[in-house]
C-alpha cells in the first residue's frame, strides 16, 4: 500500500523521522520501519468516536434546550422554506424590493380562472426554485387558496400538497390575511 506523507495530518507527520519525510513524499507502507508502519496503520484504522447528525437548517422555534429546532430531512426543509417564502410580501425588504411572494395580490383578482392560474403559477415557481436550490425532486400536486372569514379583512387558508422525491407527500396549511 502506498502512503503519501503530505496527505497525512501534521500530528502524524511529526512522528515520522525527518529523513523519511524529506527523502520523498510517497512510500510503500511495508518498506517503512515497523514503528512508522504502526503509527500510520493506527491512523488509518482508528474509528472516530464522535458522530454528528445531519442538519440542513434551523427553524425559529425554541427547543427544549433553549436553542433553535434543527431540520433533519429534505422534506421538512422544503416545507419550511416554502412557508417562509409565502409570508414575505414584495417590497418588504428595502434593498431588494422585488423579492417576495405575490400571492396576497393575486388572491384579489376578480376573474376566478385567472386567479387560479396566477396562484398555481406563483406556487410552482417558488417550489421549482426551492427544489433546484436543495437538489430535490419536488412536485406540486394541488394548490388551493380558500377564503375563510369575510369582514373588514378577509382571511385565507392556503392548502398545498407536495410530492417530494417521488415518495413523500407533505400537506402545507398556511393562513394569511388578504
Amino acid at each position: 500500500m502506498e502512503v503519501d506523507f503530505t496527505k497525512l495530518p501534521v500530528s502524524i507527520q511529526r512522528q515520522i523521522p525527518i529523513s523519511l519525510r524529506s527523502y520523498k513524499n510517497v512510500h510503500i507502507l511495508e518498506e517503512l520501519p515497523v514503528v512508522v508502519q504502526y503509527i500510520i496503520r493506527n491512523y488509518f484504522e482508528k474509528t472516530l468516536s464522535v458522530t454528528y447528525d445531519v442538519s440542513y437548517d434551523l427553524k425559529p422555534e425554541v427547543s427544549k434546550y433553549s436553542d433553535f429546532v434543527s431540520i433533519n430531512n429534505l422534506s421538512d426543509l422544503v416545507v419550511e422554506y416554502l412557508k417562509n417564502y409565502l409570508v414575505v410580501v414584495p417590497e418588504s425588504y428595502p434593498f431588494d424590493p422585488g423579492f417576495g411572494c405575490r400571492l396576497k395580490y393575486q388572491i384579489q383578482t376578480k376573474d376566478l380562472n385567472l386567479r387560479k392560474t396566477l396562484i398555481t403559477s406563483e406556487i410552482n415557481n417558488i417550489v421549482n426554485v426551492i427544489a433546484a436550490e436543495i437538489g430535490a425532486d419536488v412536485e406540486v400536486e394541488s394548490a388551493e387558496v380558500v377564503p375563510t372569514l369575510t369582514g373588514s379583512n378577509t382571511e385565507y387558508n392556503a392548502v398545498i400538497m407536495l410530492k417530494i422525491n417521488n415518495d413523500q407527500r407533505k400537506k402545507i396549511n398556511l393562513e394569511f390575511t388578504g
